[in-house]
């Protein structure tokens, strides 16, 4: 099986807890690039999920359990130093990226639907609602310049990305041609936009660079399936992919060279934002299926 990005029943707790993450062989040739790889976990939480790290080492997701009051509660992590992130009053908040402006996005439910947030501090989160997706908007990624990227739900039940310019208050719907879901995940300061693109909510997906209007598409080698996460001012891209077994794995492109990132010993490695550093977020699970957060620094 493979795992859906799409959280359009909100469930990604229950799909990694299910066991969709399967040990395997990677089937690319060696890294060019070792890693470090440190385990991020929430003290006390029953799992723990790694999103962004900013170019301060600030690193930010979310976690269930332990001293958060809804289902899931955001977190920020500064030298080990933990923050629960809770948007007030309402079921989940879960925190996907980190400018390094310090501005933290993320989605979370309200009264039977979701939406995007700003977090302003202080438990305030700022609504970001697609005028186009009526009860369901998903911010996923935001640079330097405040802009955000995301996916709504239309009319059709169809996922379609959007950018959002806080400044000018204004919406611009990504959509790829020959697809009927597009999903955007990343965007950088130069505007380049990644994300996934499938006929499918819940895939096989293709990941896509978007730019000056263009989709261009792009698959792991010999992948069933790839995601493209978070886009740095190089234009590195993290992800994750399927390959032929099941397995799930993180990924690096520089160009037009891939590389997997597979956390040590785990079942499985699900790549989420890098940063400027190079450094990569995510996710692994373990070998009793446990959930933890991760940061990747290249040596």
């Amino acid at each position: 099986m493979t795992l859906s990005r799409t959280s359009l029943a909100f469930t990604l707790l229950t799909v990694l807890a299910c066991s969709q993450f399967t040990l395997g062989q990677d089937q690319t040739s060696p890294a060019a690039t070792s890693y470090k790889y440190s385990a991020v976990n929430f003290s006390g939480a029953s799992a723990t999920l790694g999103t962004a790290i900013d170019n301060q080492g600030e690193t930010v997701g979310y976690y269930t359990g332990a001293s958060c009051s809804q289902t899931d509660c955001g977190f920020s992590d500064v030298k080990g130093t933990f923050t629960p992130i809770e948007c007030a009053l309402e079921n989940e908040t879960r925190v996907y990226d980190i400018s390094n402006k310090g501005e933290i996005i993320g989605t979370y439910t309200y009264f039977g639907g979701v939406h995007g947030f700003i977090l302003q501090g202080n438990a305030s989160c700022f609504d970001i609602v697609d005028p186009l997706g009526s009860s369901y908007t998903d911010a996923r990624g935001v640079n330097d310049s405040g802009e955000i990227v995301g996916f709504y739900i239309d009319s059709a039940n169809n996922a379609q990305g959007f950018l959002y310019n806080g400044s000018k208050e204004t919406y611009t719907t990504i959509s790829c041609a020959g697809f009927t879901n597009t999903l955007a995940y990343g965007i950088n300061d130069a505007g380049e936009i990644v994300g996934a693109v499938g006929s499918s909510d819940t895939g096989p997906f293709s990941a896509f660079v978007y730019k000056s209007g263009k989709c261009t598409t792009f698959s792991f080698p010999k992948a069933t399936s790839t995601t493209a996460i978070g886009v740095n001012k190089s234009g590195q891209i993290s992800g994750d992919y399927t390959d032929s077994s099941g397995v799930n794995h993180g990924f690096l492109r520089t160009g037009s060279s891939f590389q997997s990132i597979n956390y040590p010993a785990s079942n499985g490695t699900l790549g989420y934002h890098l940063n400027d550093k190079g450094q990569i977020a995510g996710i692994y699970s373990d070998k009793t299926n446990a959930v933890h957060g991760f940061v990747a620094t290249p040596k």
